[in-house]
């Protein structure tokens, strides 16, 4: 059974949501314990109903109310901790997340590579995610490095046992991702991770020189990169959406959702970003992208397709969270460090978190 809590307001309750939720903690306290006198009216007898929360689905800011766990600045990855490699960048006035080599395997190639990542070769290990009794013991031992609180989740005596706790909505970062991507390759303004600021980012960590601004007498310059697109193939690409046809009911008519004379998809909902990640925009850039880029997006596309199946295969989970490891490197790789700040926080959270909530399920 899904629970769904809904809360009337103009504003969301944000940290204070624990107020709304003593109500349904009270509830799923008693159901634990068990209700008496229950009627099934198939059997036509009275039994004990017990039931138990096992995990909450939400996107990442949510997840960050609900467990309490800190979800932005330099310790906002759940899974590292106070060890999270964050970086921030002083042009763009945002804080970034690399450092995701330290889960390859200890002799892959990566490592070793410096200038394509963030000037330095990659010796770390992977972190251990922490289980609920060590995340319950650090709050109540005062060590509130990534913990704003306890959660109120914790008044259940199970809480603490359970290995997933708190599971990511994969539309909601489908989406973030997806507005990215489009908005970085068709240079949207208002979504485009590309520009001056994130080319100085470049040449302020000393990273990608190919990349960086090149000076000249009139006017400054900034070199191609592997995402960037000529104006024939922005035009492309949308031509690519304008003439695609899908089955009846499969999404809603991407045609309408281009605009032509601007070479920009506009208005995309969530359930278009799932579209057009899982299935359309591989096709789409497919012949205009240069192959570093093309190859990192398309393997984020499988990634999500995989997840989002109908049927999920326990034995390939291992290999899923592998595979993904290594496509966030080359994210990291050929892309730009802005790039890595609003995307792969959550996905290298959902990499390591939907997979077990799966494998547990």
């Amino acid at each position: 059974m899904m629970l769904t809590l809904l809360i009337s307001g103009p504003k969301q309750p944000g940290n204070d949501i624990d107020v709304y939720l003593e109500p349904l903690i009270d509830d799923l306290k008693s159901l634990w314990v068990g209700i008496r006198g229950v009627y099934d009216a198939h059997n036509g007898e009275y039994f004990t109903l017990r039931a138990a929360l096992m995990w909450t689905i939400n996107d990442f800011p949510a997840y960050g109310n609900l467990s309490d766990c800190v979800v932005k600045g330099y310790k906002a990855c759940p899974i590292c901790g106070d060890d999270t490699p964050s970086h921030r960048l002083k042009n763009g006035h945002k804080i970034c997340y690399i450092g995701h080599r330290k889960w390859l395997p200890i002799n892959h190639p990566y490592r070793r590579q410096c200038a394509a990542f963030n000037g330095k070769p990659e010796y770390g290990i992977p972190p251990e995610p922490l289980t609920g009794e060590e995340v319950l013991h650090m709050v109540e031992n005062g060590d509130r490095v990534c913990w704003k609180k306890k959660s109120i989740f914790f008044d259940l005596e199970y809480w603490k046992y359970l290995p997933v706790r708190h599971a990511l909505d994969v539309m909601h970062i489908e989406k973030n991702v997806c507005d990215s991507i489009i908005g970085t390759l068709l240079e949207i303004p208002g979504k485009n991770k590309d520009g001056i600021a994130a080319r100085l980012d470049l040449l302020n960590m000393g990273v990608k020189t190919d990349l960086q601004l090149e000076y000249g007498e009139r006017r400054t310059r900034l070199p191609p990169g592997p995402w960037n697109l000529s104006k024939a193939e922005k035009r492309e690409v949308c031509n690519s959406f304008y003439g695609m046809k899908v089955p009846e009911g499969y999404s809603s008519n991407i045609k309408n959702l281009v605009s032509l004379q601007d070479s920009r998809l506009l208005g995309l909902k969530s359930h278009d970003c799932h579209t057009l990640m899982q299935q359309l925009l591989p096709v789409a850039i497919r012949s205009v992208l240069e192959k570093p880029a093309r190859y990192a997006i398309t393997r984020l596309c499988f990634f999500f397709n995989a997840i989002c199946a109908k049927i999920v295969e326990v034995s390939k989970l291992d290999k899923l969270e592998e595979d993904v490891v290594v496509t966030l490197c080359l994210l990291e790789k050929y892309f730009p460090p802005s790039y890595q700040r609003k995307n792969c926080k959550p996905l290298s959270s959902l990499l390591l978190k939907n997979p077990k909530a799966l494998e547990a399920s």
